[in-house]
């Protein structure tokens, strides 16, 4: 990559920034619990070191220094204007433990350190081949023992598609020399096809309305730099990890589970899968082929350590669960055989038949939101009324069996798991406590970060209720008397048209409500001990 490329990529993000948001697949959290999964002992994520490459603001890197005070946090990107808006909120929050520094791929050079996780989301396809080499030899060079990297990329074959439109979008875009202006051309061209093949070619019209859906509601900053950037290199998954190997770099996982798993498919479409697959990267470049991918998020580790693919009860032992499934009325025992089908808040749901089973996922959908331990399953079975747990011997047996179910709704996304603590509150504290990143961003936007790192849409409740969390129960309850009464405020809790006056009975029921909100969208941190 030239000099000139390089100022052209910097002024580009200058002039049109990247949004800057948190990745919740890229926290260490998350990465050590795969990790765990496969067999490797990953680091420690709140004693560890990490690094992103292409950090822009530090959306994605600011709120783990957050929930991580003990680790260490370094983040370069080539923009030196979202650097410094990333480094005037690092000032203000007063954070010790990170560092964004200005810097190109290529000229990154720490010989002395290592990094436990690095993290390179949203840049590798979208920089030359030179700078992507780079990347797998920063992986190489500064990854530690059982460190992991996080790389996201676009994906063949559903990049052929997408790349046709991302070619007509640049050459009509290459007459305009404003990025901003190149945007609104990009999106007057495709709603302009997308209108005139709809009276001739409805296959074709097809395609260009799937784009038009998904640029229609983006930033302009996305598909500037999704379509109309000079780079954009998707690849065949086998590519990547060919290129990857060479690095001293394996496979270990994707960072959603659940896209590893063909769940969605027929037993014979899995059955032929496995026949084709001689190892896990065919396997996984024979479901791309299925899913017409174009986009993954894989995890990498040193090309020496040994992974464990064959899943069952070791690797969950220690891992934390919850599940947000809802247990129905029952019209059966759960000791007795029969369907029992649980429901998730999107709808979904889970038909278990067997007692054993039935009653292992009640006993951690009744216990949520609080997260159970694997190895405490067995426990809460046989303290329940009618326990099938079987003698000691068969203990073990037990422990797969409910290994196998809990995996497999982890493959549909229908269950959580983690390795490490919790860092957001199980229950409304008696002091309520929220992060200074969440104050700070709900003064300056409509989104926040919460301990989950996940971007949580605030409505005006939980804005008020966070403005005020510091103050006790009669104080908050006296914040909102007064915006109710100068109709600040308006709840239809109590009266449709509008109550302009509320007795303390009324406001402590509208701010405990408002807390377990905030509770449930974690935001909230947990109890000081």
């Amino acid at each position: 990559m030239s000099a000139s490329e390089s100022i052209e990529i910097e002024y580009s993000y200058d002039q049109l920034p990247y949004d800057s948001h948190p990745y919740e697949k890229t926290h260490p959290d998350h990465l050590a619990t795969m990790a765990r999964i496969f067999g490797l002992e990953a680091p420690d994520p709140a004693q560890s070191r990490v690094l992103e490459i292409g950090c822009a603001s530090g959306g994605n890197l600011i709120p783990m220094a957050i929930t991580l005070p003990e680790s260490q946090f370094l983040g370069f990107d080539l923009s030196r204007k979202e650097l410094e808006e990333g480094q005037k909120l690092i000032d203000q929050l007063g954070l010790t433990n990170i560092r964004l520094e200005h810097c190109d791929i290529l000229n990154f050079d720490r010989p002395e350190e290592t990094f436990d996780y690095i993290i390179c989301h949203g840049v590798f396809s979208w920089v030359p081949a030179e700078a992507r080499a780079k990347i797998f030899q920063i992986c190489q060079e500064t990854l530690s023992e059982n460190g992991l990297a996080y790389i996201s990329y676009n994906t063949f074959p559903g990049w052929f598609m997408r790349g046709m439109v991302r070619q007509m979008l640049c050459f009509h875009a290459r007459q305009f020399d404003d990025p901003n202006t190149q945007v609104e051309q990009a999106r007057a061209l495709l709603d302009f096809l997308n209108q005139a093949a709809s009276k001739y070619d409805p296959t074709y019209h097809m395609l260009l309305q799937r784009e038009l859906e998904i640029v229609r509601n983006r930033q302009n900053s996305y598909l500037y730099h999704e379509h109309l950037e000079q780079d954009n290199e998707p690849m065949f998954f086998y590519q990547f990890m060919e290129q990857a190997n060479k690095a001293g770099l394996r496979y270990l996982c994707e960072t959603q589970f659940s896209e590893m798993i063909p769940s969605q498919f027929s037993p014979e479409v899995t059955q032929t899968l496995k026949k084709l697959s001689s190892d896990i990267i065919h396997a996984e470049q024979y479901l791309d082929f299925l899913r017409n991918r174009t986009f993954r998020r894989t995890l990498l580790c040193r090309k020496d350590r040994e992974l464990q693919r064959d899943l069952g009860a070791d690797q969950l032992r220690g891992m934390k669960i919850r599940s947000s499934l809802k247990l129905p009325p029952l019209s059966i025992p759960l000791d007795r055989p029969g369907d029992l089908g649980f429901t998730s808040p999107a709808g979904l749901t889970a038909t278990i038949s067997s007692p054993l089973l039935k009653q292992g996922l009640a006993a951690i959908c009744q216990k949520y939101p609080i997260y159970v331990r694997f190895d405490d399953l067995p426990g809460l079975i046989a303290s329940q009324e009618t326990p099938t747990i079987r003698d000691t011997a068969k203990l073990n047996q037990d422990y797969e069996e409910l290994a196998s179910m809990l995996l497999q709704l982890w493959g549909q996304d229908l269950i959580e798991i983690r390795s490490s603590p919790a860092r957001q509150a199980m229950s409304v504290p008696q002091s309520p406590q929220t992060t200074p990143l969440i104050l700070s961003q709900l003064e300056s936007g409509d989104y926040v970060t919460n301990l989950k790192h996940e971007m949580i849409q605030l409505n005006d409740m939980d804005r008020h209720l966070l403005r005020c969390l510091d103050r006790d129960a009669a104080g908050r309850r006296e914040y909102f008397r007064q915006r109710i009464e100068a109709k600040e405020l308006v709840v239809s809790t109590f009266d449709v048209e509008g109550a302009c006056e509320m007795d303390d009975g009324q406001l402590d029921q509208l701010i405990s409500h408002g807390l377990k909100r905030l509770l449930d969208q974690a935001l909230l941190l947990p109890e000081k001990k």
